[in-house]
This record gives structure tokens, C-alpha cells and sequence, in this order.
């Protein structure tokens, strides 16, 4: 008999589920109508821009006039002063990745924010001493990790992870 999980009190997931069934509904509500483009490119992030660039370098948004697709702004969270240099000097080569991703010219600007806390990335963790303090309980982080456990790409997963905790401290605020 396969495990049932409680999502909401109207609905609930076995283990047959498949995974973006649950994950798409929050996504679409977290990230707004460009939420499946976002989804795609959050999920290709390391083979667009490259593996190193990928480690530093995080999409955040994606901003778009109303009711156009093209034209967009491609916000990007990146790791300190040094990889915000970096990203500004290839700003035009990243637009040219991503939009060649896309197949078409969605986006024409980027936008830069910086973020000094290692635990946002994919970089090594031994570069902060100072552990973060988690708001995010023991059930909570069970919770997530069941949800993502069928998700076969490591780097989907691991954002994923952080966009399930980052929900749960965002209710806790």
C-alpha cells in the first residue's frame, strides 16, 4: 500500500505522485507567470552558464512587461563583490546564453544582487565559520526532503531543498 503524505487538508501524495505535480502549483504562486520558464531555467542554470559560473552565480526572477515575453530582466543573486565584477563584464554573454536557451530574445537587461551568505550557493560551505541559524524544524526539513527525494538532478534538488526552507522561514518571520 503506498504512503500517503498530507499536503493541504484537501489533498494529500502517494508514492507513485509525480514530484511536479506538487511542485509546480507552489512554484507557479511563488514565481508568477513566468514561473515555468523560470523552473526551466533554474533547472539548466549550470549547463547555460557553465559549472563554475553556476557555483556563484544564482537566477532569481524573471521580469517581464505585462503581457509581453520579450524584453525581460533577468535578476541574478551573486556571491559577493568579486563574481558581481565578473558577472558585469559578462553580462552580454550570459543574455546571449540565455536567450539562445530560449530559443528567441526574451531578455535584453540583468540585473546584479549581491549576497554574501555562502549557504545561498553552491560553493563550499567551509568559507563561513559561523553556522546560520535554521528556523526550519526537524519535521519541516523531513517534509521537504520527502517532496524532492524523486527529483533526480542534484542542483534542482539542492534549490529546491532551499526554496522549501526558504517558504517555511519566510511564515516563521
Amino acid at each position: 500500500m503506498a504512503k500517503k503524505l498530507k499536503i493541504s487538508s484537501e489533498h494529500t501524495l502517494t508514492d507513485l505522485t509525480d514530484i511536479a505535480k506538487t511542485i509546480r502549483p507552489l512554484a507557479k504562486q511563488l514565481l508568477g507567470k513566468s514561473g515555468f520558464m523560470q523552473i526551466d531555467l533554474m533547472s539548466n542554470w549550470e549547463e547555460i552558464v557553465g559549472e563554475n559560473l553556476s557555483k556563484y552565480v544564482l537566477p532569481q526572477k524573471l521580469s517581464f512587461c505585462k503581457d509581453e515575453r520579450t524584453n525581460g530582466t533577468l535578476f541574478l543573486m551573486v556571491y559577493g563583490g568579486a563574481f558581481a565584477m565578473e558577472v558585469e563584464n559578462k553580462k552580454q554573454q550570459i543574455l546571449q546564453k540565455v536567450n539562445t536557451f530560449f530559443g528567441y530574445e526574451a531578455l535584453s537587461k540583468i540585473k546584479i544582487m549581491q549576497n554574501n551568505n555562502p549557504q545561498n550557493f553552491l560553493i563550499d560551505k567551509n568559507v563561513s565559520d559561523k553556522p546560520k541559524k535554521s528556523l526550519v524544524s526537524k519535521k519541516e526539513e523531513t517534509y521537504i526532503d520527502e517532496l524532492i527525494k524523486d527529483v533526480d538532478d542534484e542542483n534542482l534538488r539542492l534549490r529546491l531543498a532551499n526554496l522549501g526552507r526558504a517558504v517555511f522561514n519566510q511564515e516563521k518571520k
